[in-house]
């Protein structure tokens, strides 16, 4: 008999809840049937096209917003921070923009963009997740301005920067700015459905949690669910049609975009999405094209360090340089004084499994959390308490099992799942 899966082993194996059935590309708003640059493969030519379309794009978003407006950019080592950043100096006073960054001191995120907003002269806000008290009561907000199951650890630090600047600034996402430039491409893609399924699953999934029957009954639900007459789109593979039409649309969307803010996604603009659609596929793997369009449309911020090259300036690091940056980083991490909380600089949170393994505010909170799921019966409460007995005592890493745990408690709490 068929194992039947339920919306809470769902969330705790995927770190959010996915409607399967409503799987589709339509929420893109794109054109799939426009043809841009017919016969077109050459790459200075696609180069100098994204360059004009990238920059009307933020011209065009910028002049949808009041005149006087502050707008607020969420700071990274990435890519596409720095493009929508580099949109508002060329369109904006740098008066009227802010930037803002959540992570730990010593981290490439947080460390790069202090380095940008000190060069440009920029008003920086930055919140140090070390000092974070993890109150229960400040996640549960955090849960209820949800209007999906996502992890509510993660929402609530962004929702920080929200609830810092207030509802009255601009605030700008690069939602979908990686994917369409080619962060998801495979070298060699799936061309059948099972397959494209079985990876879509193992993206990101919880460890240690569930075995490879519950992966063939989660991938089997996933098959027959998914209504693929609305992912026919030779313009995307198998795999893209999967993680825009589920993944993206269900889960980052609802991280990086708050509700209850003006938020501008200027990656979602019609005619970005049209070029980047139209990209003939060796362009976009390893975001071949993306980087180029960005080196030469905003040279100067190119010049700083990417955590996508492991700290080395973006624009003209080698591979060598990329492999000795984090073989440095990676050295670095295990010479450095042992703290609980830092983890290696590629990441911009705390070190969550230390965290819940040593006495702290993340260990109390999430222990509280703990306590008031298993009153609730829904799972076995000696299975919690192994979890949590075997995490602490490392004979196995449950980090993202009792994060996700805590988490449903809260979206629970909120009213956010039943």
């Amino acid at each position: 008999m068929e194992h039947t899966i339920s919306d809470y082993e769902m969330y705790l194996y995927l770190s959010y809840l996915p409607k399967f059935m409503e799987t589709n590309l339509e929420w893109l708003d794109c054109d799939f049937d426009y043809t841009f640059g017919k016969g077109m493969d050459d790459e200075s030519r696609l180069v100098d096209e994204g360059v004009k379309l990238l920059k009307q794009t933020m011209a065009d978003e910028i002049a949808g917003t009041g005149a006087n407006a502050v707008h607020v950019v969420p700071l990274s080592g990435g890519l596409d921070s720095r493009v929508i950043l580099g949109g508002l100096l060329e369109n904006l006073p740098s008066s009227q923009i802010a930037v803002a960054t959540y992570g730990i001191p010593g981290a490439w995120d947080f460390e790069i963009a202090k380095k940008i907003a000190r060069e440009f002269g920029l008003r920086h806000e930055v919140f140090n997740l070390l000092d974070e008290d993890w109150d229960v009561d400040h996640l549960l907000a955090a849960a209820l301005r949800l209007r999906c199951p996502i992890s509510v650890h993660q929402s609530y630090v962004r929702q920080k920067i929200n609830n810092h600047f207030g509802v009255d600034c601009v605030y700008w996402s690069g939602f979908m700015g990686d994917v369409l430039g080619g962060a998801d491409v495979l070298k060699v893609p799936h061309t059948d459905k099972s397959m494209a399924v079985k990876r879509h699953i193992n993206i990101e999934p919880t460890p240690n949690y569930k075995d490879r029957g519950f992966e063939d009954a989660l991938a089997n639900k996933m098959l027959l669910e998914i209504p693929w007459n609305c992912l026919k789109q030779p313009k995307f593979t198998l795999d893209r049609q999967l993680y825009i039409g589920d993944r993206q649309r269900q889960l980052t969307r609802h991280i990086t975009i708050i509700e209850g803010f003006n938020f501008k996604a200027p990656f979602l603009n019609k005619a970005w999405v049209n070029f980047m659609i139209n990209v003939p596929h060796k362009w976009l793997f390893d975001k071949y094209l993306y980087k180029k369009i960005i080196k030469k449309g905003y040279e100067r911020l190119s010049k700083f360090p990417s955590t996508a090259t492991a700290g080395m300036p973006f624009g003209p690091a080698s591979k060598s340089e990329i492999f000795f940056g984090r073989a440095a980083a990676k050295l670095k991490t295990c010479l450095a004084p042992k703290d609980v909380h830092h983890s290696h600089p590629r990441t911009n949170y705390i070190n969550w499994t230390e965290s819940l393994r040593h006495k702290g505010k993340l260990q109390d909170s999430v222990y509280v959390t703990l306590q008031d799921i298993k009153k609730r019966a829904i799972l076995n409460e000696n299975e919690i308490d192994t979890w949590w007995r075997d995490h602490l005592s490392r004979k196995a890493d449950y980090t993202r099992l009792l994060m996700n745990l805590s988490s449903l408690e809260l979206l629970l709490k909120a009213g956010v799942m039943t």
